[in-house]
């Protein structure tokens, strides 16, 4: 018996030991296949993967598979003759940035060339004429803003876009691209500003006699422009130039210069800052015109002064930085403010030289005699019961005595009068004059 259960152990082990074998094994198996230890799929022979043979079913990928075998995108096609790379610009949206005098373009910008290496017969591919390629797959132009505002990398190259590959090797591009252009602003007739902006491609890794760029007529299509609600955006002219630099005197790097017009749309500062300023004008002008004595003369003119002031103060904070030069709207707040200033100390002088009663001058009487002679004079400095009086040896009478000898004014007091106001009506016309000689050069022509 005991014998008996002896065996039945024995019996027991080698199953299990052939079980546990055949465990090991599997799992040996299975490492080979994940790549543990060593070994490798192809090295047992176990696992076959069959694929769909899809190059027969899809003339698409064969002839992906037929174009992009061994194709290097780093080798400029035609090599070793010149690439020709034809650009169209089609602007979208523009942005100018007045503080640091940026211009932001958004537009589509439309590329061809021809690369031979990329051609096939439609007939064996299922009449196949064209393909979309991605731009990563193929060799695309270095094309770069030359007067960048921004050098980061995001302005070199082409950005990642869908480009169409013809089976007689043209190659066409649309990507989305957005520029950043350095202008030279000119604010000096602000807010009738304009600004010419340049916006230069060239290609820096070849030079022309390898990758030469060209345009398609003028190089531009402004008809999908959407107008912007600051500035008007004109294109004026394009331009390719060939340029040669001291670097590599012996190569040509050619560029495309697309030159802008930006003008303001200046409604809103027309408003805000030009009819301020004319009314300004016209309030210094009405001071001189009030009555010497009057209280309500020396109110407006106080009003005034403070008016020019704040108006100047809106104007500098409006105005963009026009480097040596400040803007003309400015000079004009500058010159009217001085003749405010004027026009303020001159009434308060000449409200005290009436209340003087010292002895005139001879050259003040024979000056204040000789304008109230004739009939302007008369008409501007007499008030209207004295228009029809004639100084005569110190005397005010009627016209009936019209012959007799010019004299000084009747007394101290009235002489001063008449000179006081000579002198303001003068001054009111030399206030006129000197705003329409400002005026005349300081408002832009047109």
């Amino acid at each position: 018996m005991r014998i008996l259960n002896v065996f039945g152990f024995f019996g027991i082990l080698c199953i299990n030991f052939e079980q546990f074998t055949a465990f090991n094994n599997k799992m040996d198996i299975r490492s080979g296949i994940n790549g543990f230890d060593g070994y490798k799929v192809s090295d047992l022979d176990i696992v076959k993967r069959n694929c769909k043979n899809l190059e027969t079913l899809s003339p698409l990928l064969r002839l992906k598979k037929h174009l992009f075998c061994d194709y290097d995108d780093t080798v400029y096609p035609n090599y070793p003759k010149t690439t020709n790379v034809t650009l169209i610009l089609m602007p979208r949206q523009m942005n100018f940035k007045t503080d640091n005098a940026k211009l932001l373009l958004h537009s589509w910008m439309s590329l061809t060339w021809m690369d031979p290496r990329l051609t096939w017969t439609p007939s064996d591919y299922d009449d196949i004429t064209f393909i979309h390629v991605k731009s990563w797959e193929i060799w695309t132009p270095d094309l770069c803003l030359n007067n960048s505002a921004d050098m980061s990398s995001d302005q070199y190259g082409l950005p990642t876009t869908e480009c169409l590959l013809f089976n007689s090797g043209s190659v066409s591009c649309v990507p989305v691209v957005k520029f950043i252009s350095k202008c030279d602003p000119d604010y000096t007739y602000w807010p009738y500003d304009k600004h010419q902006c340049r916006v230069t491609f060239i290609s820096w890794m070849h030079k022309g006699e390898e990758v030469d760029l060209l345009m398609s007529g003028i190089g531009i299509i402004m008809s999908s422009y959407i107008n912007d609600t600051r500035w008007d955006f004109k294109f004026i002219n394009s331009m390719r130039e060939v340029k040669k630099y001291k670097c590599c005197p012996n190569d040509t790097y050619p560029k495309i210069n697309y030159n802008f017009l930006l003008t303001r749309h200046h409604g809103k500062h027309h408003s805000s800052i030009i009819i301020p300023a004319i009314a300004l004008m016209l309030l210094t002008l009405i001071v001189l015109c009030l009555d010497l004595k009057s209280v309500e003369r020396m109110a407006v003119a106080s009003v005034n002064f403070v008016c020019h002031f704040l108006c100047m103060y809106v104007v500098h904070w409006s105005i963009p930085y026009n480097r040596t030069n400040p803007p003309n709207i400015l000079l004009f707040y500058r010159e009217s403010l001085a003749l405010a200033t004027f026009a303020i100390i001159l009434t308060a002088l000449l409200r005290k030289l009436e209340d003087m009663s010292t002895e005139i001058p001879n050259w003040i009487s024979f000056t204040t005699a000789f304008v109230l002679n004739n009939k302007a004079g008369r008409f501007l400095i007499l008030k209207d019961d004295e228009s029809n009086c004639k100084i005569i040896d110190r005397d005010i009478v009627t016209e009936e005595n019209l012959d007799a000898p010019k004299s000084e004014i009747s007394t101290k007091e009235s002489s001063w009068k008449y000179f006081a106001a000579i002198i303001d009506w003068l001054s009111f016309f030399c206030v006129i004059l000197t705003y329409v000689i400002v005026l005349i050069i300081l408002v832009p022509a047109g």
